[in-house]
């Protein structure tokens, strides 16, 4: 991939020097690595054409001072600065305009990644916002402590990256998200370095500019560090399943365990769509004993039960915690299910359904191979809105990609909730467009399309643009109808 020539500003890389940074390089796979994020759009163009723009060089510093002072430059010779966590964002928020004439530089903060200290008598940790999700894990499990933060990114994303996009992770019902971690941030901004005076529990004065750093998305300056609320290591993880008629009644199921105390840490509901793609990713038994408990399985729900393959719904449960209170919630939740028509699938399906999720990503890289587009999109919205808006969507991701010039057996959609509350529950949506035999001129306009019909019909529905992902550049054209001119000007 040719990419342009570094636009060098001298004096600021003059005054800058060499002594106070770790490192700097100018190196092209560098270059090109930090100037995207992973959704369709950016895979596409590493794949097939290139990246437009590329920043000119990327700086890694290794502290708060590091980072003061190299904002204090940007600002004194206009000096682009974009932050850089583990590139996972699918919201083109590493795009860069190709229009800008200034010096860019991408700050990569890989190296503000250790664990500052473990305070376990007031459950906290000072952390670099750098650490990746499995490096803070695995660390953190030395002192006996977890975040329990684990969003499907955490293989490479990083706490800069959960705190500036207001991230939420699969174990949120038990550990939060990541509003409900932060106790305090390290923000460098042009007019100086955000941060509280003290780590209280909880103050009553505004504003709480901890909500302010949340969700900015590298706006307003670069996040060094955090300090977040830490649980000790769970005793027990229980995991388990259970099959549902239709999709229809495991919805009844999710919105009834809201209003219970019993919330297991993750609850996932997928649809039979996603239930026969997981079921495909099944690896083959060696065993034939194995082959014949499979298939009395089957036949017992498909034949006693009367479940129909091609309707039945399934969903996966993580019970995380000590073994009392882990044991009681999961007894309670899958009498609850019963009421419902449910069958228990068993500890196995229900990791492996836990687990598929990590894998989506690398699923739409390899039909990406095989002439298939595939993204996925979050959403929330009432508990009144959550089965009509799922069928709203699905019709007018039909409709859209039929002017689009896709026929229904090039589509594929799939729904997900995710994530529970009292008051709604968050939603995947899964789409890809096969595109054998068509023009691939323009194909990622044609899906841009399609995808922007769903989120236009999502906001009609009383869904929002973005759970977790945040907005970036896909979503800020809906960002109008979601807040008030005022605080866009804001």
């Amino acid at each position: 991939m040719e990419v342009a020539q570094p636009n060098i500003n001298h004096a600021f890389l003059e005054e800058l020097g060499t002594e106070k940074m770790s490192r700097r390089s100018f190196m092209k796979w560098e270059r090109i690595m930090h100037s995207h994020g992973a959704c369709l759009q950016e895979v596409w163009q590493l794949r097939y054409t290139k990246v437009p723009k590329v920043c000119d060089v990327i700086i890694y510093p290794s502290s708060t001072e590091d980072t003061q002072n190299l904002v204090n430059l940007a600002v004194k010779h206009n000096v682009v600065l974009v932050p850089y966590g583990g590139g996972t964002n699918v919201t083109k928020s590493l795009q860069l305009d190709e229009n800008e004439t200034r010096m860019i530089v991408s700050v990569d903060c890989s190296r503000m990644n250790q664990i500052k200290w473990v305070d376990r008598e007031n459950n906290m940790a000072c952390i670099g916002a750098g650490v990746q999700g499995q490096d803070l894990e695995r660390d953190l499990k030395k002192y006996g402590v977890c975040t329990g933060h684990e969003p499907d990114s955490s293989e490479f994303s990083t706490l800069g990256g959960w705190i500036s996009t207001r991230a939420s992770g699969m174990k949120k019902n038990t550990y939060g998200n990541i509003e409900d971690m932060l106790c305090n941030v390290t923000y460098v901004t042009p007019t100086g370095t955000y941060t509280k005076t003290d780590l209280w529990p909880r103050i009553s004065n505004g504003p709480d500019m901890n909500h302010v750093v949340m969700g900015s998305e590298g706006n307003f300056g670069i996040i060094t560090e955090a300090v977040l609320r830490v649980r000790p290591t769970p005793q027990v993880k229980i995991y388990d399943s259970l099959i549902f008629d239709d999709y229809e009644i495991g919805i009844k199921f999710m919105h009834a365990v809201s209003r219970t105390s019993a919330w297991p840490t993750s609850l996932r509901l997928v649809d039979n769509t996603q239930f026969q793609f997981g079921a495909s990713l099944k690896p083959e038994s060696d065993s034939r004993w194995e082959d014949f408990v499979e298939a009395c399985k089957k036949f017992f729900v498909v034949k006693i039960k009367g479940f129909d393959p091609n309707k039945m719904a399934a969903c996966t449960m993580l019970f995380e915690g000590d073994e009392e209170w882990a044991t009681a919630a999961h007894a309670s939740v899958v009498k609850l299910g019963k009421s419902f028509g449910g069958l228990v699938g068993g500890p196995e399906n229900g990791m492996r359904g836990y687990l598929l999720t990590f894998l989506i990503a690398y699923t739409r890289d390899l039909a990406m191979q095989h002439c298939t587009l595939g993204e996925s999109f979050e959403l929330s919205c009432p508990w009144s809105q959550v089965s009509s808006l799922q069928k709203k969507v699905r019709a007018r991701l039909y409709d859209e990609a039929a002017k689009q010039g896709f026929t229904a057996d090039r589509v594929w959609i799939s729904f997900r909730v995710t994530q529970i509350y009292e008051t709604g529950a968050a939603i995947y949506v899964y789409l890809t467009l096969y595109h054998a035999g068509m023009d691939r001129s323009n194909l990622i306009e044609k899906y841009e399309a399609v995808e922007d019909a769903a989120r236009d019909e999502t906001l009609k529905c009383g869904g929002c643009i973005s759970h977790h992902h945040g907005v970036g550049k896909i979503r800020k054209k809906f960002m109008e109808r979601t807040v008030t001119p005022n605080a866009i000007e804001w």
